[in-house]
């Protein structure tokens, strides 16, 4: 379990903090509040329920999990805590032999799994049915001008202000003929 939320800790913590303002949206021309709303929540839903389970990033990440859990879990016991560096005659700090295996063995697991990569996979394979959906629906990628991103950051996440907003954009056919972005909707996996 550790090794679980070690591996999710490393993979996250850059990428969640990092997130800069959405580059783009999805519209269809004279689509209404109501349908917008009720597509983004189906094609979401599509995009979140992919079963994911046969990827090969999946399975890679799996495998690490079990691997570290294992190097974790085989651990001496002795009260929780690794025993304090000491120095030797010569003023040298001396390295626990075993704590130092277990960190090379961690880096090496992580480093291989390279779990950044593997989830960039998952979250692709997220938003290929998302996208694919969207698509079926009519729906066409349009890339957002510096002043309307500038104008979406200064409205609150979950707000109907917000939402009016990116809807205003999203259903103005004169927006989607000027942004529309070339986009490639993948095949499912």
């Amino acid at each position: 379990m550790i090794a679980r939320l070690t591996l999710a800790t490393l993979c996250l913590s850059g990428s969640a903090l990092a997130a800069d303002p959405p580059r783009g949206s999805w519209g269809r021309a004279g689509v209404s509040l109501d349908q917008y709303r009720t597509d983004a929540v189906e094609c979401g839903r599509a995009g979140l329920s992919t079963d994911v389970s046969q990827m090969k990033a999946v399975k890679t990440l799996i495998t690490a999990s079990r691997q570290l859990d294992s190097v974790l879990t085989n651990q001496p016991s002795g009260g929780g805590a690794a025993p304090p560096p000491s120095s030797s005659g010569a003023g040298m700090l001396e390295i626990d032999p075993v704590a130092l295996n277990t960190a090379q063995q961690v880096a090496r697991i992580t480093e291989g799994a390279n779990p950044r990569a593997r989830f960039r996979e998952v979250r692709t394979a997220l938003q290929t049915t998302t996208d694919q959906c969207l698509t079926g629906k009519g729906y066409v990628r349009f890339t957002l001008t510096r002043d309307q991103r500038e104008h979406l950051e200064a409205l609150r996440r979950g707000t109907p202000e917000r939402h009016a907003y990116l809807h205003a954009l999203a259903s103005d056919p004169d927006v989607l003929a000027r942004q529309r972005a070339s986009v490639e909707v993948l095949p499912a996996q």
